[in-house]
């Protein structure tokens, strides 16, 4: 089973409704970027491009606006949101919603939102886009290239700092009370992102990154204090799967060509554990935690938000990881193995059997290192 008949197969399991048919958490395809000087009219000019853009391309399935009030979506009251948002003051906070949802009661498949810093806070915050579509988007013909068009624009857009990419558990704009969903499906698979307070995060998210996703977008000084793109790229060689490309300020790095929820039966994303060891030294020391309180159930506190953000640092627990082996040693256990010494070295060893050496290569000695016990299949 492929990675997309995966998703189709799990889906309804990550999905729900009320009584009377209203879609309040769905399984959803994001791209969340963190960004400095969202005050400035030239930042502010370049947002209302990218929601220019969006509704656009959109348009049919876009119902609702949210910023300054609850909206029926008309181009008229697009219109006036788009003149407020080019007129405001550095120090006027503008949030700006636009939706397929009916009302702030209901999930959406599709939208596109950002809420900027102010100016007199300076370096201390930051400002934030994210984009939602349908994760069926990924299931038409030239959907991940579109979803990753898309990404690249943004993250050009409005000079993206960083930000991440991937499956998010999507609410209401009206979301407490379904925080308790989104804790529970959040301990079950481990890809998805937990995101609903993504626009409150931006004085956290100064000096750091929040993490590992199917895309993680570093910006050049994140790079350098990762001491550089060489580096990355070399890190992350060894694995076939992982693709290191460029946007304007920085890089993005997928890991697979689709992205994986990580049920428990599954284990943990192979790609995204080894993305996450390459960017752990950015990513933030002490988060706050990941919601508020609830009345309606359990949802995440430190403890869990602490093992939330460290997930993908262990491997598979169900898995004995070897430690790394040196080549023209034997192979400690049979598995798939990569070296950073070769691009797309993943390959099966059993057993027993000599592990080679690349003479001559830029990275210097030969050493492998366990990837799982299977290859990951998507």
């Amino acid at each position: 089973m492929n990675a997309l008949d995966k998703l189709k197969d799990q889906t309804p399991n990550l999905e729900f409704e009320l009584p009377d048919g209203t879609p309040v958490v769905k399984l959803g395809l994001i791209a969340t970027l963190y960004f400095r000087e969202g005050y400035t009219t030239e930042r502010k000019q370049r947002v209302v491009e990218c929601f220019e853009r969006f509704y656009k391309e959109f348009k049919p399935h876009l119902k609702w606006q949210a910023g300054g009030g609850f909206h029926k979506l008309t181009p008229a009251r697009f219109e006036k949101k788009r003149l407020v948002v080019l007129a405001s003051e550095p120090n006027e906070q503008q949030e700006w919603h636009i939706s397929s949802a009916r009302n702030e009661k209901e999930a959406r498949g599709y939208s596109l939102q950002f809420l900027n810093s102010f100016e007199v806070h300076g370096d201390q915050d930051r400002s934030y886009i994210k984009l939602v579509l349908p994760w069926q988007f990924l299931a038409e013909p030239d959907g991940a290239a579109r979803y990753q068009h898309w990404l690249i624009y943004l993250c050009n857009q409005v000079k993206a700092e960083h930000g991440y990419g991937g499956l998010a558990s999507v609410l209401p704009y009206d979301y407490d009370s379904y925080m308790p969903t989104e804790y529970q499906l959040a301990q079950q698979y481990s890809g998805l992102e937990v995101d609903t307070f993504a626009y409150a995060m931006g004085m956290e998210l100064q000096t750091h990154i929040k993490g590992a996703n199917w895309y993680t977008v570093l910006g050049d000084t994140y790079v350098e204090r990762l001491s550089g793109e060489e580096r990355i790229r070399h890190a992350l060689s060894g694995h076939g799967d992982i693709d290191v490309s460029r946007y304007d300020h920085g890089l993005l790095i997928r890991a697979g060509q689709y992205p994986e929820l990580g049920a428990q039966e599954d284990g943990l994303p192979r790609a995204y554990v080894a993305v996450s060891k390459v960017v752990r030294p950015v990513r933030i020391p002490n988060p706050d935690q990941l919601h508020s309180y609830s009345p309606y159930g359990d949802c995440f506190d430190q403890s869990s938000t602490d093992r939330w953000y460290a997930r993908f640092d262990q491997e598979d627990p169900g898995l004995t990881s070897p430690p790394r082996t040196e080549g023209g040693q034997p192979c400690p256990k049979t598995g798939y193995w990569f070296t950073p010494a070769q691009e797309h070295s993943l390959r099966q060893f059993a057993q027993g059997e000599i592990m080679p050496v690349f003479e001559g290569s830029s990275w210097g000695h030969t050493f492998w290192y366990w990837a799982s016990e299977r290859e990951s299949v998507g």
